[in-house]
């Protein structure tokens, strides 16, 4: 039987930051090891008011000098 791959898919969305973590022994056998979710909360309010808050704007990171 083949060594299981170790699988992980990072979805950022603009509500959560979501982390799986899967072991794969076939394509049809896949265990999940580990999920995290981190609130984030960006687009709250978003489809209400058709922009971000002034609160959510002050948490968006700064441009870096170097991009």
């Amino acid at each position: 039987m083949p060594e299981p791959v170790h699988i992980a898919a990072i979805d950022a969305g603009s509500n959560a930051l979501r982390l799986s973590v899967a072991r794969a022994y076939s394509a049809l056998d896949i265990e999940p090891v580990h999920e995290e979710r981190y609130p984030l909360r960006l687009g709250e309010g978003v489809f209400l008011r058709h922009r971000f808050s002034e609160d959510v704007q002050e948490s968006f990171p700064k441009p870096s000098p170097f991009s």
